[in-house]
């Protein structure tokens, strides 16, 4: 506990005692009223480099694409947990600019919400602490609860894209339509995709169309959670991880956020405007569900020594991802309703602060 208050104390955090349950949160804002040039030069600099990931990943080939496209945050992400939500902030303002002058205000302003935004969110709950009226830290934001603020945001994103695409994701069908009249026109003779008829690819491209919400947010929900990870990972090695690394392996959600699952279901039966908004959120909060799920298996496998677990668990992720990957997510959903692995394994009594 002294080394990590002691590198609190680099950071120069200020705390900001509150009367409310003789708690406390820990702000982000630093004790020197001068400006914090290094944090704005790094989160500048991390803005630049994501800036320059998308852009090549836009430009180039298709490869390199599917290669740079994910990991877009993370320079962004590595800027605000090491150097606090002023760094994540410049990043953001860099980006935007930037993109603003290169492709255009509203490019821009898609980005800023789909890799921007997301960064200094993440960046300013994982700087969250609670302290008692002595001033003793007490815990540090649930890491749990940083995942279900993801997939939320996951579900928005959708609604948020939406409105800057002409209001309806109709408006790409004649990109889908030229891609699987392509894909038709280069597969191989005598299999299904080369036999399709215009009305067969105006369906596919309708379905697509449909799909779209849950292919976005489950994509965005997915890799921002693992560049959140790697970047926590990096500013960890580097020293200058604000809090204490978490025990992933007792991820927690609320109960309720289960019901937020629920209600995507309906909102898809519902129909129309609500359909959109519960089909983006089935698959980012089903994403979030995976990773609970993960968790549940890594502790039941670490807490009885069964290695087998974990690896037979990634390679049917391997071999089967899309079959599996709902397997795991409504075990996660089992854990969040009936906390299953606590009756398989005992809790350890210490756990680190920011677990649960």
């Amino acid at each position: 506990m002294p080394n990590r208050l002691g590198s609190r104390r680099r950071f120069r955090r200020m705390r900001s005692l509150t009367a409310t349950r003789g708690t406390a949160i820990l702000t982000t804002q630093p004790t020197s009223t001068s400006i914090p040039w290094h944090q704005l030069l790094i989160g500048a600099g991390g803005g630049l480099v994501s800036v320059a990931m998308f852009y090549s990943a836009v430009r180039g080939a298709t490869g390199l694409s599917l290669i740079m496209m994910p990991f877009v945050p993370l320079p962004s992400l590595i800027a605000g947990l090491g150097w606090g939500t002023t760094g994540a902030i410049a990043a953001a303002a860099v980006s935007a600019v930037v993109l603003a002058v290169l492709v255009g205000p509203v490019f821009a302003l898609g980005f800023t919400m789909a890799m921007a935004l997301p960064a200094i969110l993440i960046t300013h709950l994982l700087s969250l602490a609670r302290y008692d009226n002595d001033g003793t830290l007490r815990d540090w934001y649930p890491i749990g609860r940083v995942v279900v603020a993801i997939a939320l945001y996951g579900a928005a994103l959708p609604v948020m894209l939406i409105s800057l695409d002409g209001g309806s994701f109709s408006i790409m069908s004649p990109e889908f339509t030229r891609f699987f009249k392509q894909v038709s026109e280069q597969a191989p003779v005598g299999s299904t995709w080369r036999s399709m008829d215009a009305n067969q690819i105006q369906a596919l491209v309708e379905l697509w169309i449909e799909l779209m919400p849950a292919i976005i947010s489950t994509y965005w929900t997915l890799f921002l959670t693992v560049n959140t990870y790697i970047a926590g990972r990096v500013v960890r090695i580097s020293g200058r991880l604000m809090r204490p690394w978490p025990d992933l392996n007792w991820l927690t959600f609320p109960p309720v956020f289960a019901v937020a699952l629920a209600l995507a279901a309906v909102g898809i039966a519902t129909g129309g405007a609500l359909r959109v908004i519960g089909t983006g959120a089935i698959g980012s909060i089903s994403i979030a569900f995976f990773f609970l799920g993960l968790s549940v298996i890594h502790a039941i496998a670490n807490r009885r020594a069964s290695t087998w677990m974990i690896s037979a668990t990634y390679a049917a992720l391997l071999i089967a991802g899309a079959l599996f990957m709902p397997v795991i997510a409504l075990l996660g959903v089992t854990e969040t309703l009936t906390r299953l692995r606590s009756r398989i394994v005992n809790v350890p009594p210490a756990l680190p602060l920011g677990s649960i």
